[in-house]
């Protein structure tokens, strides 16, 4: 099976060869691929090639590009000709600058050679992938991947390489650098001294010099800044080479965070403020965040500074508790939650009680996953840690305390109020309303209506719950319906 490395490869060297072919004619298309083959000894009726690209576009309806793709892989593996040959040799790359590569981002899958600086090295976080990070020069910086089926040996930080055959891709609308089996690195006789990133000329990554910037102020990726911030909440740790993950803010606004192990952070806490050296910001998914890595730094400062959130607000039914919900144990060092009597960081611990809800609130048009903490959640189940440990004991079970959480929420709505990270509401206020949402009613009753007009005879089913009573009188206004006790839970 052909690894994802050697397919994008192939991908991206046929994307040159054949560029420039119109989407829809079939004859250039094939054209195109007889004049490959011909090139490497095979000759092969352009009829015949047609033939494999309709049956491709009509019958299995393939696009034109795969299509073409597919055939010409099949045709070179019939004739036993080298994918490697045919797409290295035949077409030798540009050297661009940095700042060219980043521009052609709206053209990417093109092959091109390039010298730069590594200044910084990431977190590996597939197994096929070597290495990647950061690389630049005097004109810009560029995100680089060493594949792991390119047999590179791993860069070193601060040193500069000439880079011969890279591919640039393109993701989110960003250009990056990528090295296949194809490519090739090696020390450059012509060392980088200055690199140039987002207008500010760096030197040595350790002595880089940033400006301090507000939360408001990191909204875009790529950006390298200090940052004074308090910690707001750290999450679970979710993999080995994260030392902590959290949500961080101050006076403007809050983020989320992750300190890479190669920070060497001995200690962050909840609560507290921190000045943030050398952090720098990444976009996913049309949210930004903040890292530290081996060329950051963490200082606790004496100045206490409020995060201040937006406040987010919703009204909807309690639809999931998930797991991790109910009595649970926090390390006494690091107050992350343990599990099965062991803390990630500190190994095994007493560990001390807490209560929590992870609740998920459905409000009609999105679902909102929401952390609830141990003072809200004790008024939410009517009652205390105390009590509940002694319940807990007794039963021998501590996911009792889950299931009373689940049946003193499920079907029932809340308004909810808190700051809004990327995944999670962290709740400040959940109150029980008594009413349904007449927004979320009328919906419902739309789309019932709709069903009924379908198919008069079909029984439409409806979620009933004790918050439902006002629902129920609009679907007996509809008429012919069946009452279904049933409550699902998204």
């Amino acid at each position: 099976m052909t690894d994802m490395n050697e397919t994008g490869f192939v991908d991206s060297q046929e994307s040159i060869r054949l560029e420039n072919i119109g989407t829809e004619d079939l004859f250039n298309r094939a054209a195109a691929i007889q004049k490959i083959l011909f090139e490497n000894g095979a000759e092969v009726p352009v009829e015949e090639i047609e033939s494999k690209l309709k049956e491709m576009t009509e019958i299995f309806k393939v696009p034109a590009a795969e299509s073409q793709r597919s055939v010409t892989n099949a045709f070179l593996k019939k004739y036993n000709i080298s994918k490697t040959k045919t797409f290295t040799e035949k077409k030798s790359a540009a050297v661009k600058k940095i700042a060219e590569i980043t521009a052609m981002a709206d053209m990417p899958d093109t092959w091109i050679d390039c010298t730069g600086k590594v200044i910084q090295i990431w977190e590996n976080t597939h197994e096929s992938i070597s290495q990647a990070g950061l690389v630049g020069d005097e004109t810009g910086v560029i995100k680089y991947t060493i594949w792991s089926s390119a047999e590179i040996e791993p860069l070193e930080l601060n040193k500069t390489y000439d880079f011969k055959n890279a591919v640039v891709k393109s993701w989110n609308d960003k250009a990056s650098v990528t090295l296949n089996k194809a490519s090739l690195i090696a020390p450059s006789a012509e060392e980088i001294i200055t690199v140039k990133a987002n207008e500010t000329v760096l030197t040595e990554i350790k002595d880089r010099v940033n400006e301090l910037r507000t939360v408001a102020e990191l909204h875009q990726g790529g950006i390298w800044t200090d940052l004074k911030a308090n910690i707001v909440q750290i999450f679970e740790k979710t993999h080995e080479s994260i030392s902590y993950a959290g949500v961080l803010g101050d006076e403007t606004g809050t983020m989320r965070f992750t300190i890479w192990k190669t920070a060497e952070v001995e200690r962050l806490e909840a609560g507290k403020s921190y000045l943030f050296k050398n952090a720098v910001t990444k976009e996913w998914n049309g949210n930004f965040t903040v890292e530290i890595n081996r060329a950051g730094k963490i200082e606790e400062v004496d100045e206490k500074i409020i995060a201040k959130a937006a406040v987010f607000e919703l009204c909807g039914c309690a639809v999931d508790i998930q797991a991790g919900s109910g009595l649970i144990r926090r390390c006494p060092e690091c107050n992350k939650v343990m599990t099965k009597g062991m803390c990630g960081e500190h190994g095994k611990m007493k560990g001390k009680y807490d209560l929590r809800i992870k609740a998920v609130f459905d409000d009609g048009l999105k679902a909102h996953e929401t952390i609830i903490n141990c003072g809200l959640t004790q008024k939410l189940i009517h009652m205390e840690l105390e009590d509940a440990v002694v319940t807990a004991t007794e039963n021998l079970d501590p996911e009792c305390i889950n299931e009373i959480v689940k049946q003193e929420l499920i079907g029932k709505y809340y308004r909810v109020r808190g700051a809004k990270t990327d995944r999670y509401i962290i709740a400040e206020t959940v109150e029980r309303v008594n009413h349904v949402d007449t927004g979320r009613i009328e919906r419902m009753k739309e789309i019932i209506a709709d069903e009924l007009k379908k198919d008069k005879n079909e029984k439409a089913e409806t979620v009933k719950s004790s918050d439902f009573e006002a629902f129920e009188k609009i679907l007996n206004s509809i008429g012919n319906e069946d009452e279904n006790d049933e409550t699902e839970a998204v």
